[in-house]
C-alpha cells in the first residue's frame, strides 16, 4: 500500500544504490572525473534520501547540461590560493560545487586539528547541493562546523520587492553522544527548490512566501517558480517575511551575513553578479571548531546530547505533533528510504531517463514495491 503524505500516485521506487550509480554515470558521461562524479552523486542522492527532494536528483539536469556545454568546467581541480595559518581560500575554477566544497571541508578539518579553529572560503564555484552533507562530514571528524553558500538573487530584503540575496542557507553540525545534530535551512521563508517540488506535486504555496511582479504577495506557484528561474518580477521573502513586526529585518540581516561571508569576504561574487559571462562565481564558507580544543570531546558530546533530549522532551503544544530537534525528520526519512527505496516522481524519472538518452547511458532501474511514508 502507498503511504499517505510521502508518496503521490505518480511515483516509482528506485533503490538508493541504483540512483547513486545512475547519477554518477550521468556525470561521468557528461565529462566529470570519476571522483567528482562520485561525490556529487553522493550529495544529490543524500538529499533525496533525507526527503529534501528539492535539492536531489531533480537538479541533475543543470549539472549534466553545464558540463556538456562547458558552463561548468569539467577539468577543474580545486586549488588552494590562500593559506595563512587557520584561514584558507580555495579557487574552484568554475568546477562542480560539491568537489570544491568537499576539498574545503577536509582542509578546514585539518587546519582545526592543528589550530583549534579554521575558516576556509571557496570562490568561483557552482551550486553545491545540501549544506548539511558537508557540515556532517566535518562533525564526523570531531568538529563543530558551520557551512554556508550564496546563490543567484531570489530573495527581496525587507522594504523592497527586488531580489538582492540568494536563499543563502545557514547550516551547523556537532557530534553528540546520540549522533550528529545538524541544522540546515535557508534564510528565506522557503527555497525555490521547495516551490518547484510543490509545483511538481500540484500542492499550493502559502501567503507570505513570495511577492509577485506588482510587489504584492503571490499565491501563483507556477508563475513564481517561472519568474524566479527567469529572474523576472518575482521574489521570495526573507525569514520573518516582509514586515518588521514579524522579524523580516532579522531574516534580511541573516541573508546579508551569508552574502558577506560567501561573497566579498571569500573574494567571490555576490547576488546579482554570481553568474556573469557564462561562468559561475558562487562562494562557500566553512568554519570548524575542534572539540579537542575545548576539553574532553566525549563530555562535550554527552552534554550536547542531554541538551537535545531536553528540548525534544519539552511538552508539545499539540500532543500529536511532538517537539522535533533539527535533522530528526531527515534521519527518519533516510533510514526508511535506505531500507525500502526512494520514491521518485514520474516527471523527475522521465527527466532522468531523457538525460540518460542525451549522454548515452541506460535508464534508471525501478523496483516493484512501494515505500511507507515516515510519520512527520
Amino acid at each position: 500500500m502507498t503511504g499517505a503524505g510521502d508518496l503521490a500516485p505518480a511515483r516509482l521506487i528506485v533503490e538508493a544504490a541504483e540512483l547513486t550509480r545512475f547519477t554518477a554515470a550521468s556525470l561521468r558521461a557528461a565529462g566529470a572525473s570519476s571522483a567528482d562524479a562520485a561525490v556529487t552523486a553522493d550529495v544529490l542522492v543524500a538529499a533525496d534520501l533525507a526527503g529534501v527532494e528539492s535539492h536531489g536528483v531533480a537538479r541533475l539536469r543543470r549539472y549534466v547540461e553545464g558540463l556538456k556545454t562547458g558552463d561548468i568546467n569539467r577539468d577543474a581541480v580545486p586549488e588552494v590560493v590562500g593559506d595563512k595559518g587557520s584561514v584558507c581560500v580555495v579557487d574552484a575554477h568554475n568546477g562542480l560545487g560539491q568537489p570544491a566544497l568537499c576539498t574545503a571541508v577536509d582542509l578546514a578539518v585539518g587546519k582545526a586539528r592543528e589550530y583549534g579553529t579554521s575558516a576556509v572560503m571557496v570562490r568561483r564555484s557552482n551550486h553545491m547541493g545540501i549544506a548539511g552533507w558537508f557540515a556532517e562530514r566535518a562533525a564526523r571528524a570531531g568538529m563543530f562546523a558551520m557551512v554556508s553558500t550564496n546563490a543567484v538573487p531570489q530573495v527581496a530584503p525587507m522594504g523592497t520587492s527586488e531580489p538582492m540575496f540568494g536563499t543563502n542557507p545557514f547550516c551547523y553540525a556537532v557530534p553528540t553522544a546520540g549522533g550528529i545534530l545538524c541544522f540546515d535551512g535557508a534564510t528565506s521563508v522557503v527555497s525555490r527548490g521547495k516551490l518547484e517540488q510543490l509545483d511538481r506535486t500540484g500542492k499550493p504555496m502559502q501567503t507570505g512566501w513570495a511577492l509577485g511582479p506588482d510587489g504584492r504577495p503571490s499565491l501563483d506557484i507556477t508563475g513564481t517558480v517561472t519568474g524566479l528561474i527567469n529572474r523576472k518580477g518575482h521574489a521570495l521573502l526573507p525569514l520573518g517575511g516582509g514586515e518588521a513586526d514579524h522579524g523580516g529585518h532579522k531574516g534580511s540581516g541573516l541573508a546579508l551575513f551569508i552574502e558577506l561571508l560567501c561573497g566579498p569576504l571569500a573574494g567571490a561574487r555576490w547576488s546579482r553578479h554570481t553568474y556573469r559571462g557564462g561562468e559561475a562565481g558562487l562562494g562557500h564558507f566553512v568554519f570548524c571548531l575542534s572539540l579537542d580544543a575545548l576539553g574532553d570531546p566525549g563530555a562535550i558530546a554527552a552534554a550536547a546530547a542531554s541538551l537535545a533530549r531536553e528540548v525534544q522532551g519539552a511538552p508539545g503544544v499539540d500532543p500529536q505533533d511532538p517537539v522535533r530537534i533539527p535533522g530528526e525528520r531527515r534521519h527518519r526519512f533516510t533510514r526508511a528510504r535506505l531500507d525500502h527505496g526512494i520514491p521518485v516522481l514520474e516527471s523527475v524519472l522521465q527527466d532522468l531517463n531523457d538525460l540518460a538518452e542525451l549522454v548515452g547511458i541506460g535508464p534508471v532501474a525501478t523496483v516493484e514495491h512501494d515505500l511507507p511514508a515516515p510519520q512527520h
